[in-house]
């Protein structure tokens, strides 16, 4: 849980989209593009692209589900050692899996994007008429120092864009990225705080616009630094392949519930923690700390509804009574079938 203090300040940056409550003066913003410059040589040139997942995944013949993956590099893959490992590719098989139908994947995510590059990816993105756009953009703009009022804006616009279409949309929020490694104090302190208030700034834009956020915090933060030759790439900025099929987990039941049921109505409740119905700016603040909660919008449009993950980030199988299913269908290699 966030401490109140925290919870406030991070509540009123996200309603107002502000990067004010970091008070950086101009010799602090000087120390922290130094530090960047540094973490950028520890990291060292990128010497591999994301690789190609686009493709059907799954065996069913009859009509299949379209996603979409739209961001940057996280959304792209960079540091999966193969197609089927990316983040993208790892969901499309959860999804073929628990509904028993094909998925087609389309990933026009781009390695160092920003949120002000999304309207480009959105265009490409529409081409595919998918059923659901996920969307993992904002740690570039927190290395930039992109205020996040200018991020969400650009994200506001592409969010809408999609949803006007009827694409339902899931945001995997901005992680944060004071768990980095390269990263040292005070870079370390001004990413985290700075992520987090990105992070609370798109939750609430994206539930605004009839979309599904969930937060994936410090998803790359404690977990990563227990087995970090396992679950980084070998940059240690990028997850590694073990590492994108722990945010695939995160995001599948939401990305599961929009394909279901829309932008509001639950599935895997047995997943959750109780839903429950909150100011949205409030539930997006304490959505932060929590990583795999997720906000969903309601008619109240300054109201959410949140639940939290539980630990256990499997994705159970589809019950076995159900019509027409005997469980979870096999998984099938992704990428075998062009998705046009």
């Amino acid at each position: 849980m966030v401490h109140a203090p925290d919870a406030r300040l991070l509540a009123r940056s996200a309603a107002i989209g502000s990067g004010a409550a970091l008070g950086l003066g101009a010799a602090a913003v000087g120390v922290i593009a130094a530090q960047g410059q540094q973490a950028k040589r520890a990291i060292g040139p990128r010497r591999d692209a994301a690789p190609y997942d686009d493709g059907r995944y799954g065996r069913s013949k009859g009509p299949s589900r379209r996603l979409v993956i739209i961001g940057d590099s996280l959304a792209a893959g960079l540091g999966a050692e193969r197609a089927a490992d990316t983040v993208g590719a790892q969901l499309a098989r959860l999804v073929a899996d628990y509904t028993g139908q094909g998925v087609v994947l389309s990933n026009t995510a781009v390695v160092g994007a920003r949120s002000r590059d999304l309207d480009v990816q959105v265009t490409r993105a529409l081409h595919y008429r998918p059923h659901v756009a996920v969307i993992i953009i904002g740690g570039n703009d927190v290395t930039h120092l992109v205020r996040p009022a200018t991020s969400v804006h650009y994200l506001r616009r592409a969010v809408r864009r999609l949803r006007k279409q009827g694409v339902q949309v899931v945001m995997g929020t901005t992680p944060d990225l004071g768990t980095i490694q390269p990263f040292q104090p005070p870079m370390r302190w001004v990413a985290s705080r700075w992520s987090r208030q990105v992070a609370a700034a798109q939750a609430v834009e994206v539930v605004k616009e009839g979309g599904r956020a969930v937060s994936l915090g410090d998803l790359l933060g404690p977990e990563f630094t227990s087995r970090p030759w396992q679950l980084f790439s070998a940059d240690r900025f990028h997850p590694s392949t073990e590492g994108y099929e722990a945010v695939a987990q995160a995001l599948a039941p939401a990305v599961l519930a929009a394909l279901s049921r829309g932008e509001s109505g639950e599935i895997l409740p047995e997943l959750y923690s109780a839903t429950v119905t909150g100011p949205l700016a409030e539930l997006a603040a304490d959505a932060v700390a929590n990583p795999g909660t997720e906000l969903m919008p309601t008619e109240r449009g300054r109201w959410a509804l949140g639940r939290r993950r539980r630990l256990d980030r499997s994705v159970p199988e589809r019950p076995a009574d159900e019509p027409g299913t005997t469980g979870v269908a096999p998984a099938a290699p992704g990428g075998d079938v062009p998705a046009g």
